[in-house]
């Protein structure tokens, strides 16, 4: 696979992709409704888990210092409602979080930060768009030697969808269902418990 030179063939191929991106409507009622379920989920993990679950969701409060900071996660989503939520819901989970709507920011922010956890959506707008910034993650992460991990999430229910994902470096792949947040921290959760420390290689 070439490599993708950022600065040149990188940028033209972002910028050749000709699609509008038509923002999705949400009610105040919905938003609330899904924050109410975002803060059901957190109660629920710090129930049934071992891992301390940070209790200030509905205070909104933030870490008083970069001590009490825990692994850096890049969340990447052209919805707002679906990075606030994971903002929200990873940070209260004792993550440091750091939230994207775009590829070309988005690997800006990686460039800047290298990243050892990704959450991305394949379709920021479009399933083309997220193979490309899937690429791009992998080859960045190959060289700068960080082996982040990189998780896939879609509504898309093709299996096919999967596989090219995997292909290309996704470390995990999670289709947006009733479980899918519960489902995102367990497996986050596993793999920050295999050992892998996002600041030892940095």
């Amino acid at each position: 696979m070439p490599n993708i030179d950022l600065d040149d063939e990188f940028l033209k191929l972002f910028y050749s992709i000709n699609s509008k991106k038509v923002p999705k409507e949400i009610t105040l009622r919905e938003l609330k409704q899904q924050l109410a379920d975002v803060v059901d989920i957190v109660r629920d993990l710090s129930a049934n888990s071992k891992k301390p679950v940070k209790n200030d969701i509905i205070n909104n409060e933030v870490p008083e210092s970069e001590e009490d900071l825990g692994p850096a996660i890049l969340v990447i989503d052209d919805l707002g409602v679906i990075t606030y939520q994971l903002k929200v819901l990873l940070s209260r989970y004792g993550m440091d979080v750091d939230c994207s709507q775009e590829i070309y920011d988005a690997v800006n922010k990686y460039k800047k930060r290298r990243y050892r956890y990704i959450v991305m959506d394949l379709f920021i707008p479009t399933e083309r768009e997220g193979f490309i910034l899937l690429t791009e993650l992998k080859k960045l992460s190959n060289q700068y030697g960080v082996e982040s991990v990189i998780g896939v999430i879609t509504a898309s229910p093709r299996k096919e969808i999967e596989q090219q994902c995997r292909l290309r470096g996704a470390d995990f792949f999670l289709e947006k269902n009733n479980e899918w947040q519960n489902n995102l921290i367990e497996t986050m959760d596993a793999y920050i418990n295999a050992g892998k420390d996002p600041e030892e290689d940095l």
